[in-house]
């Protein structure tokens, strides 16, 4: 019996002592509950308990001092605060709150004078002025924020290092102080020259704005013409202009720096490339002939400012499609001239490859095309994947000249070589929209459905794109006849063979009215017109898509195509503005989301990304 009476005991001690530790947690559940739903009247009970007990606990006290706000009894609030103050006076964030508390008095004198109180009490504590600068913050009290900084920095003599800059430069910028939060994003850089690639990813989305820009060009003007030594800020002022695509002054501070460093012209070099890049093609050709004239042939740029002069000019008059045939023949005589002074060899390989490539699809000089090719092959290069480009362009040629079997051994040769990496899925991809233009549609697509995981995601996409089209028109028809008469006409398009493409898809038009694949055949004459330049013919076709197969899996990609159209060839920014925003609205989940999100927003003028 003694022994069930003392088991008895220790459980009910057991029990009561759960009771009690689990008493707070009920408590701070419960308190935060009514706090939640602004119960302050019940909560400000059971948080004035919790924080008696615990009264270091941030929480319990930020949580009872604001039930006290919410309920007016200031009085009790200020009695807290200034005994907290005594407890922990290091901790000058309490000032704030009681600042705070005097404000939501109607105080703001009082108020002022604790914000004025906590930073005249700093000192060189970097956790102290941390938390203080953070309470601030936290309060929306930004001037009193920066006040909290620059006092440190003199407290820190860190008027000549970095120390703050940064946290400074971001308050000004939550401002919204555009000379400020420059003023101090340059000190960073001036401070510590390793800051100047962050300061400028940080001003990459401030200068789309008027103020912020020209903020940033009149304190960089004015810091190259106190410190004209300083080689960041004329570096800086140089990217500037380069995000502003005003390249033309962009190269002038390039040739100064040049000249005045006495460079050898990496610099400009760089800056072409950059223009390149951009699009701005005459800018770059202005850069390489820089090099060319200027540095001379003595110059370790001089061979590679030469070719990257052909490939500019190159891209300059076919990425518009706007290119005459004078111009195709001069460039021609350009290349040859290259060569005539470089010679054919593995260094000039490359540069081979880009003259091959213009023979073909612009100049349609097939046969001297794949004699190029073929010679840049037999001289080899140490540049494997040059190699394997120049093979895989090699079987373009071949499929272009209809010799599929040689075509599908240099795919392959690629293929073995170089396994998963991106050219070998490319030529992998190649093989199957080989196979899938000879009408080999289930070899095909079995080989499109393993590239849906390609790493390069241009491969994958456009294999997942051949892989759907094939999915939803084999076996639709009685025949495979439609199909196979389209892929010829693909193939005809990929053979620039425009006009025998154009019968052949007619014929699937006049046989196959019905059929599944009347909008593939209407993209297909869309883009045939786009070759031809018959830019009013392709809006026709790809408008009638927009309108009857906007169900379709081509829908967006003909309502995208017919922005570009009014964009860059019809030269109607309103009809391509409304065209893009109708891409943003129909089409959500569509991959030229994005691109034409964009172009909407440059077309409109936004001045922010």
């Amino acid at each position: 019996m003694r022994k069930i009476r003392k088991s008895f005991s220790i459980v009910a001690l057991l029990c009561a002592s759960q009771v009690s530790f689990a008493q707070p947690d009920t408590d701070q559940q419960l308190a935060q509950e009514y706090l939640q739903n602004a119960e302050y009247d019940k909560a400000v009970v059971l948080y004035e308990k919790l924080f008696t007990k615990q009264p270091g606990n941030q929480l319990y006290y930020q949580n009872y001092l604001t039930c006290l706000e919410q309920l007016g009894q200031f009085d009790d609030g200020e009695k807290m605060i200034k005994k907290q103050i005594k407890r922990n006076g290091k901790d000058l964030s309490y000032y704030v709150d009681l600042g705070n508390l005097y404000q939501l008095k109607g105080n703001s004198k009082a108020a002022n004078e604790q914000y004025q109180l906590a930073i005249s009490l700093l000192q060189s504590d970097q956790y102290q002025i941390s938390r203080l600068a953070n309470r601030f913050y936290q309060s929306n009290l930004l001037d009193e924020a920066i006040q909290t900084y620059v006092r440190a920095k003199k407290i820190f003599h860190a008027e000549e290092n970095s120390l703050y800059d940064n946290e400074i430069a971001n308050l000004y910028r939550k401002k919204g102080d555009p000379e400020n939060t420059v003023k101090y994003y340059l000190d960073l850089v001036q401070h510590d020259s390793n800051q100047q690639e962050f300061v400028q990813s940080q001003m990459q989305s401030l200068i789309p704005s008027k103020d912020y820009a020209s903020a940033f060009q009149a304190e960089l003007f004015r810091r190259i013409q106190k410190d004209p030594n300083n080689p960041q800020f004329p570096d800086m002022l140089i990217w500037f202009y380069i995000q502003q695509k005003d390249f033309a002054s962009a190269f002038l501070q390039v040739k100064a720096l040049d000249k005045r460093n006495h460079e050898e012209g990496d610099r400009i070099f760089q800056f072409a490339q950059s223009a390149f890049q951009e699009g701005n093609y005459d800018a770059a050709l202005m850069a390489y002939r820089f090099i060319i004239s200027e540095k001379g042939k003595s110059s370790y740029l001089y061979m590679p400012a030469r070719a990257s002069e052909l490939t500019t000019e190159r891209t300059k008059i076919t990425v518009q499609n706007t290119f005459t045939q004078e111009e195709l023949l001069k460039l021609e005589t350009d290349y040859e001239n290259y060569f005539s002074e470089f010679g054919k060899t593995s260094q000039t390989a490359a540069v081979m490859r880009d003259y091959a490539s213009l023979e073909a699809k612009f100049l349609h000089n097939l046969d001297k095309c794949i004699a190029i090719l073929n010679e840049a092959l037999e001289i080899g290069s140490n540049d494997q994947r040059l190699v394997g480009y120049l093979k895989l362009d090699l079987g373009d040629a071949y499929v272009i000249k209809g010799e599929v079997w040689e075509a599908m051994l240099l795919y392959g040769q690629v293929d073995k070589t170089f396994g998963d990496e991106p050219i070998g899925e490319e030529a992998r991809f190649k093989n199957a929209k080989l196979n899938y233009y000879i009408g080999d549609f289930d070899w095909s697509k079995t080989q499109l459905d393993i590239l849906k995981g390609a790493t390069t995601e241009l491969v994958a996409n456009d294999a997942i794109a051949l892989s759907v089209f094939l999915t939803d028109n084999m076996g639709l028809d009685t025949s495979a006849v439609p199909m196979e008469m389209y892929a010829r006409a693909d193939l005809y398009i990929f053979q620039n063979l425009l006009d025998s493409a154009a019968k052949t898809l007619d014929s699937i038009k006049r046989k196959f009215p019905d059929g599944s694949l009347m909008d593939d055949v209407l993209f297909a004459e869309g883009r045939i017109f786009l070759a031809q330049r018959n830019y009013e013919e392709a809006a026709e076709i790809f408008s009638q898509i927009d309108e009857t197969y906007s169900f379709d899996l081509l829908a967006d990609d003909a309502l995208f195509q017919l922005a570009e159209l009014y964009d860059k060839y019809l030269h109607n920014t309103d009809k391509a503005m409304d065209l893009y925003k109708q891409i943003l609205t129909k089409y959500k989940g569509s991959i030229f989301t994005v691109e034409a999100r964009k172009r909407y927003r440059e077309l409109r003028g936004d001045e922010v990304n």
